[in-house]
């Protein structure tokens, strides 16, 4: 389907919203913005290739977030306010007790992990005679729902780490000088824990490759970028620090800036890919062992007819056939066991977004470094 006609609209709806926003019209920008993610969306929902699907996905969700957020009518004084929450100093996640037990199969990419970031914790003066120090910055990549915040978590979960999630797209800020405020900011948080882990999720929507415009979408690009690889590389850890891990994440590691993946920088590369059998047997049997459930129900079997779907995506479709019985035993007023149909109906009705086409491109990447 040619969507070159819509991304023309899109394009269009979206300059006329920035230009009604940087005039102070926010509501009118607020229906160019609307129309424009309407746009985004559609765009998304039939396009052929993943990136654009993934693209446009995305920019229509950051768009709805962004109109939910700053597109409302604000007196001077809300206005002063909301420009003082964008600077709310980021915290640590509650520590949540998941650790590599929880992650299922990927025992590749743990073990990468248990080299280069436990294990000189573990053994600190063997670690000292090879010159090798704990922490890291690294990149977890592969499709989407394949368990990279999860395995993000349960690093900090292995190492007793203070845990900073930060979503890259709350890094880019209206206000002059606040992108490099909050990133000094989480660093200078960090490094006053003893052990602390900042992940950076949707790493390619500030760290894609820099263009050679010197306006517009590509100079902006281009100073984050600059700003980013300067903290990086200046980062000094403290007395108090005695290990500092950074972990970027993206579905999109052709698009990465390559100054970012160079020695010193984000140069362990991961790839989480998609759960094999024995992994999906294991988040299929965590979802629903334990549960009222018909004899013929075969969990192995529903494991088999999951391949190629992401771990998120397993979770949730498990959860769609707890949801049927449970829906079923309200009409019936007592509980009733899962059973075989509820379980295939939720098959027929799901829907991978991971391709073949996509698993192949990510494997390119992996033994080559180009997705083409």
């Amino acid at each position: 389907m040619n969507n070159q006609p819509k991304i023309e609209a899109f394009k269009s709806f979206y300059a006329q919203g920035k230009d009604l926003y940087n005039s102070g019209d926010v509501m009118a920008a607020r229906e160019m913005f609307i129309k424009a993610a309407e746009l985004a969306n559609d765009i998304s929902v039939n396009a052929t290739s993943y990136d654009v699907r993934m693209e446009y996905h995305k920019t229509a969700a950051n768009i709805l977030e962004f109109v939910r957020k700053s597109c409302v009518k604000q007196t001077p004084k809300e206005v002063s306010a909301s420009k003082s929450e964008e600077s709310k100093p980021i915290e640590a996640e509650k520590k949540s007790g998941i650790t590599f037990a929880d992650v299922a199969g990927l025992d590749d990419v743990k073990e990468q992990i248990r080299y280069k970031v436990l294990e000189p914790l573990k053994n600190p003066e063997l670690a000292a005679t090879y010159k090798i120090e704990p922490g890291a910055k690294m990149l977890l990549y592969g499709p989407p729902g394949t368990g990279k915040t999860f395995i993000a978590r349960a690093i900090a979960g292995e190492v007793d780490a203070e845990f900073y999630a930060v979503n890259c797209q709350d890094l880019i800020s209206k206000w002059m000088g606040e992108s490099s405020k909050k990133l000094d900011e989480i660093f200078e948080t960090a490094q006053k824990n003893e052990r602390a882990i900042i992940f950076f999720d949707e790493f390619d929507s500030v760290a894609s490759k820099r263009g050679d415009g010197t306006d517009g979408a590509d100079a902006e690009m281009a100073r984050f970028v600059a700003t980013f690889l300067t903290k990086v590389d200046g980062f000094k850890k403290s007395e108090t620090n005695k290990m500092l891990l950074l972990i970027a994440a993206t579905n999109r590691p052709w698009a990465l800036d390559s100054a970012m993946l160079r020695g010193g920088r984000f140069d362990t590369h991961i790839y989480v890919g998609v759960p094999d059998r024995t992994a999906r047997e294991f988040l299929v049997r965590k979802e629903l062992n334990g549960l009222p459930m018909d004899d013929d129900v075969d969990l192995c079997k529903l494991a088999l007819a999951l391949e190629g779907y992401g771990g998120g995506d397993i979770t949730a479709i498990c959860g769609k056939i707890k949801l049927n019985a449970y829906m079923r035993s309200l009409q019936a007023g007592t509980a009733q066991n899962i059973a075989r149909d509820d379980c295939n109906s939720v098959l027929l009705s799901s829907h991978n977004m991971i391709t073949a086409e996509d698993l192949a491109r990510f494997e390119r990447f992996r033994t080559t470094g180009a997705a083409e």
